[in-house]
C-alpha cells in the first residue's frame, strides 16, 4: 500500500475464497509497540474470519514488516494509514465496505479518524470499534507510569525500543536520533520525546500528546462507532475516557464493563474462549447491523 508521503505499508490479509466472495473487511490496527503479529490482533483476525469477514491485520508504517518501507515511525495522531489502507482495500473486488477495529493505540488512531472525517463522505468505510482506547495522552501517560503499571509498562517500552533500533538501521539517514541511547530511555514518555517529537515535528512529548489525543474530535464524529472500555482498565483509567464522552453525539455507541482489564474479557482458556471473547462478540453484533 504506497503512502502519499513516501514508502509504503504491509499487511496480512485472509480473503475468504468460497461465495460468496463479496463480503465485509475487518480492517484490524494494532497498539502501542505492536504489529500485524500481536496476539490479540491475530486472535481477532480469527475471529472476524471464522464469522464470516475478510480480516487484514494492519502494520502502521514502521511496524512489523513496514518497517523496510517506512518512512518514519507511526504515531497516535497519524490517520494517513488507516486512510491509505481503507482506499486500497475498497478496490478489490472481494470487498463489500469496511469496517475499522482499533485495539488500545489502534484504537485511538481510528477514533481521531473518525473525528477528523465528522460528517464527511466515508466512502467504503461503514462502521468503526475501538477497544481499550486512550483519548487523552497526557494523562494516560501519567497512568502508565504508575507502579501498579510497571510490568506492562516496560513491556511497551522494550517493544518501542526494539521498533525504533530497528527503524535506524533499516533507514539510518531518517532516524533523527541516536539509537545507542535508546536502552538508556526508562519510560514512554522519554522515548516519545526522544523519537517521535523529533521526527514528527512536535515541540516535545507533551506537544505531541495535546496536539494528537482524540478526546477533542469525540464531539465531531458521525460514524457509526462503537467504544468498548472496563472500568478496571489499569493502562487506561476509566475517568481519563469517560471525561471526553460527556457531549458525544449519537453516533458513538459505548459499552463499559465492571471488568476486563485492558484488551481483556477472557472468559476461559479453551481455544473458542480465548478466540471469542467478550469484547468481539459485542463488535461483531455491532458492525453486522452497520457493513
Amino acid at each position: 500500500m504506497a503512502l502519499p508521503s513516501g514508502g509504503a505499508l504491509h499487511a496480512h490479509a485472509w480473503w475468504h475464497e468460497s461465495a460468496p466472495r463479496r463480503r465485509p473487511v475487518a480492517l484490524l490496527v494494532h497498539g502501542v509497540g505492536g504489529s500485524s503479529a500481536s496476539r490479540y490482533l491475530v486472535r481477532a483476525a480469527v475471529s472476524m474470519y471464522r464469522a464470516g469477514w475478510h480480516a487484514v491485520r494492519l502494520d502502521l508504517r514502521g511496524a512489523g514488516a513496514s518497517i523496510s518501507d517506512a518512512p518514519a515511525l507511526y504515531h497516535a495522531g497519524l490517520t494517513e494509514d488507516l486512510r491509505v489502507a481503507i482506499d486500497c482495500i475498497s478496490k478489490y473486488e472481494q470487498a463489500n465496505g469496511v469496517a475499522l477495529i482499533g485495539v488500545s493505540l489502534g484504537g485511538h488512531v481510528v477514533l481521531r479518524l473518525a473525528g477528523e472525517l465528522g460528517d464527511r463522505d466515508t466512502g467504503a468505510l461503514r462502521a468503526a470499534v475501538s477497544v481499550s482506547a486512550p483519548l487523552d495522552l497526557t494523562k494516560v501517560t501519567r497512568a502508565i507510569e504508575r507502579l501498579r503499571s510497571l510490568p506492562y509498562h516496560r513491556y511497551v517500552l522494550r517493544n518501542l525500543v526494539r521498533q525504533g533500533a530497528a527503524f535506524a538501521r533499516a533507514h539510518p539517514h531518517r532516524a533523527q536520533y541516536d539509537a545507542r541511547t535508546l536502552e538508556r530511555l526508562r519510560t514512554i514518555r522519554q522515548y516519545d520525546g526522544h523519537v517521535i517529537a523529533p521526527m514528527h515535528g512536535f515541540a516535545s512529548a507533551e506537544d505531541y500528546y495535546a496536539r494528537v489525543s482524540a478526546g477533542p474530535l469525540v464531539e465531531a464524529i458521525r460514524l457509526p462507532v462503537l467504544l468498548i472500555h472496563a472500568e478496571d482498565d489499569p493502562m487506561v483509567p476509566a475517568s481519563t475516557v469517560r471525561a471526553w464522552l460527556t457531549h458525544a453525539p449519537p453516533s458513538v455507541e459505548q459499552a463499559w464493563t465492571e471488568r476486563g482489564g485492558h484488551v481483556g474479557w477472557f472468559a476461559g482458556m479453551t481455544e473458542s474462549r480465548w478466540v471469542d471473547t467478550w469484547w468481539l462478540a459485542r463488535a461483531r453484533a455491532f458492525l453486522a447491523d452497520r457493513v
